[in-house]
């Protein structure tokens, strides 16, 4: 049996060739440069309008922040829990490195206490696998010592910091703050901030909640970490017993999300692709990127659409509501449907057809063209028309279009009257006299997108909406009308922010900041308002006028066989886009309270749109303001059509000859009247006769006659619109009793 010397020797032997081989690979280890693929990704945020609440994160979950940002106390629980001699030890412990050693002479484990910075080394840098071998071992050490001496503990205890893994899918400690408390790290008391620093030890098996033996464990491994601060003299023996282990949230991120949450991150995703500067992989960018959104207006949008009883309609109905400020295109509200029953958005997105809705789209490219709203048109139905809007024979081989049939005969009409009785054959054949690529072209430049319109330039159905337009679109387009004639561009970002490495923000110039060129004069667009007010007021979307009696403008739109409805309309500071539609473009049905194809733009859409808006008038104080006042300064009226003349009126009986009148004047040019002429007895003009109660037509015809009596019984939809309170309209039957029937290919009336 050898001797204890013997033995000491060979020890002292292998010692030393360990030694020497530690010296060795020291020497040639270098520091990795690069680190590890994902460590430094941080998430994106996508905040409300205040930059400050989030709507959701993108991305990983891991937001660096600089040292200062973390309470001193929060840095001392890591250092109680991980490595109480971070601050005078040179990157590893020297019984651990000894104790390595020693273990690599005799063939033993690597087991051992890493310090902070060997935890960096092996987390952080390229070069380092996860394997439990000596090699390995001794290589985290080589570059633990060596960043010892490059880097100072604050920027080793900062990258450790906002890289360490503390569960929940929270990386770093500002995840890991939102993850479990939800608040900032900044805002940490010390009892969070020593449980943040017990989960770094096995963040996948500590449970925060319950009383089983995760919990047990993590509670255990807190006391650990505070003890270990009042050793550290980091924290009071006293304020260590007042200590009680702290309250954690359910679920990681500390965004309140809802029904729109993901329509939103899609949208905003989509217009981050558009913005020139900013890297490939924008969701692990660390991006603040801020909205226009406001909690509360999402709220006003869903509280109209749930009054309007979406929840109770058919799957196959869809339905979406956009609101622009017509100042700046930023959307500030919107509801793009029930996630639950699809995937895809009813706003940013093609849902159905415009129908008339596209109308003043026509207007304005006559206005643009010198042409008041006092043109006037033919109005009849039906007509028949070439390719230059010219009137054919209805027998002959033309594009025929009809208007709706409860619309009673009408001749030669203004562009006002047209707009607000939708009249189908008066905007078809104003669009082909003004030039289809013309109107493509205006819509195009009131901000609709080319793509939507370029498959229906040749088509006369373009005037009566055949076009497919996502809703943002029109909510924008008509924006232009209520601004006075500056088109925008429709967008939910409005400040986008890169971290520099100092920890600041930059922000990023956005391409929808730019304000456009003019396409109408205040005039023209003043006009093309003075049309659509009409509209609310005595056309088809009465039901759109606020309680508050505010000026309003818009337009209806309602499809081939009642398979969407539409009203877009707005007050001079804001512009909202209401849809509805069936995904099976089939007549819209179901819908409680509504029977047969009763469903068009005057109806739902134009309630659910007075709904938002008086919502959004009281919760946000909005003072009425009123639309310019058309000039007509820059326009004249444009004879497409000209009225009858006008009957020649019969020979008058009062004679030519001036009667002799005693004591008057002879007259200076005439002739007195014979002797024995009768003078004439003073008339006075006769009033119209009383109506006694004789009820009106759709025009308000005869003169005299009372509004209030409804002209049949059941009265016609276009009565009810009006008096939608009557006992007599209560019955869905009686409030559509006139037939809707297609005017055009896809195209409807109002």
């Amino acid at each position: 049996m050898p001797s204890w010397k013997v033995v000491s020797g060979v020890t002292a032997l292998l010692f030393l060739g360990a030694v020497t081989l530690v010296a060795v690979g020291y020497a040639i280890t270098p520091i990795p440069d690069e680190p590890q693929d994902g460590v430094t990704d941080q998430g994106s945020a996508i905040l409300y309008q205040d930059g400050k609440t989030p709507i959701v994160r993108l991305g990983a979950t891991r937001e660096s922040v600089p040292l200062s940002k973390v309470p001193k106390h929060v840095q001392q629980a890591v250092l109680a829990a991980e490595d109480r001699n971070f601050y005078s030890e040179h990157g590893v412990s020297p019984k651990g490195l000894v104790r390595a050693v020693f273990k690599t002479a005799i063939g033993g484990d690597t087991q051992g206490g890493s310090t902070i910075t060997q935890q960096l080394a092996r987390n952080y840098y390229k070069g380092l696998s996860q394997d439990r071998t000596m090699s390995r071992k001794f290589k985290e050490i080589f570059i633990s010592l060596k960043l010892a001496g490059k880097l100072d503990r604050a920027k080793i205890l900062e990258m450790y910091l906002n890289t360490v893994y503390f569960g929940r899918q929270a990386n770093g400690i500002q995840a890991a703050s939102r993850a479990y408390f939800r608040q900032d790290v900044s805002r940490l008391n010390v009892a969070q901030g020593a449980m943040l620093a017990a989960m770094i030890q096995q963040p996948t098996y500590f449970k925060t909640r319950g009383n089983d033996e995760a919990n047990q464990a993590l509670r255990y491994r807190w006391n650990y970490v505070l003890d270990g601060m009042v050793e550290m003299k980091a924290l009071s023996a006293s304020a260590r017993q007042s200590m009680q282990f702290p309250k954690t949230t359910y679920k990681w991120s500390d965004a309140k999300e809802t029904s729109q949450t993901g329509f939103i991150r899609e949208q905003v995703l989509d217009e981050l692709r558009q913005i020139k500067g900013l890297p490939s992989d924008i969701e692990n960018a660390g991006l603040r990127v801020t909205t226009s959104l406001d909690p509360k207006w999402m709220e006003y949008a869903k509280d109209a659409m749930v009054e309007a009883g979406v929840g109770r309609w058919p799957k196959t109905i869809s339905a979406g509501l956009i609101a622009v400020d017509p100042k700046n295109g930023e959307i500030k509200a919107f509801y793009g449907g029930n996630p639950q029953r699809s995937q895809v958005d009813t706003v940013f997105t093609p849902g159905a057809q415009v129908g008339s809705s596209f109308k003043p789209y026509v207007l304005a490219t006559a206005l643009r063209k010198g042409q008041s709203v006092k043109s006037t048109i033919m109005g009849r139905s039906p007509q028949c028309f070439d390719g230059e809007g010219n009137n054919l024979p209805v027998s002959s081989n033309c594009y025929e279009v009809n208007n709706d049939e409860g619309d009673p005969p009408m001749g030669v009409i203004d562009l006002v009257k047209a707009t607000e009785k939708s009249v189908n054959t008066a905007y078809v054949k104003l669009g082909l006299k003004l030039g289809l690529d013309d109107v493509v072209e205006t819509a195009t430049e009131l901000g609709i997108p080319k793509k939507w319109l370029a498959p229906h330039r040749n088509k006369g159905g373009l005037s009566l909406g055949i076009a497919n337009i996502p809703a943002v679109y029109q909510a924008s387009g008509y924006a232009a009308f209520a601004n006075g004639g500056r088109p925008v561009a429709p967008h939910l970002v409005t400040k986008v922010e890169v971290k520099k490495d100092d920890g600041k923000y930059r922000k990023i110039a956005l391409p929808w900041d730019k304000e456009k060129e003019r396409v109408l004069t205040k005039d023209q667009a003043a006009q093309a308002t003075y049309a659509m007010k009409s509209v609310v007021q005595s056309g088809t979307a009465t039901r759109a006028q606020l309680s508050d009696g505010r000026e309003v403008a818009g337009k209806t739109g309602t499809t081939e066989r009642n398979a969407a409805a539409w009203f877009v309309g707005y007050v001079p500071q804001l512009s909202t886009a209401v849809t509805m539609y069936h995904t099976k473009v089939k007549p819209i049905s179901g819908i409680p309270g509504f029977r047969g194809n009763s469903i068009y733009g005057g109806t739902i859409p134009a309630q659910i749109w007075k709904n938002f808006m008086e919502k959004v008038i009281a919760g946000e104080n909005m003072p009425p303001e009123a639309f310019d006042q058309p000039t007509y300064s820059d326009s004249v009226p444009k004879a497409w059509d000209t009225p009858p003349p006008a009957p020649t009126p019969r020979p008058s009986k009062t004679p030519s000859c001036e009667p002799e009148v005693p004591g008057a004047p002879a007259p200076p040019d005439g002739e007195r009247c014979p002797p024995g002429t009768p003078t004439p007895t003073p008339t006075t003009p006769t009033p119209p006769p009383d109506s006694g109660g004789q009820p009106c037509d759709q025009w308000g015809m005869p003169l005299g006659c009372d509004p209030d009596v409804p002209p049949s019984d059941p009265p016609p939809s276009w009565w009810c619109m009006r008096h939608p309170d009557d006992s007599r309209c209560q019955n869905p039957d009686q409030r559509s009793n006139q037939p809707r029937t297609q005017s055009d290919q896809g195209g409807w009336g109002p």
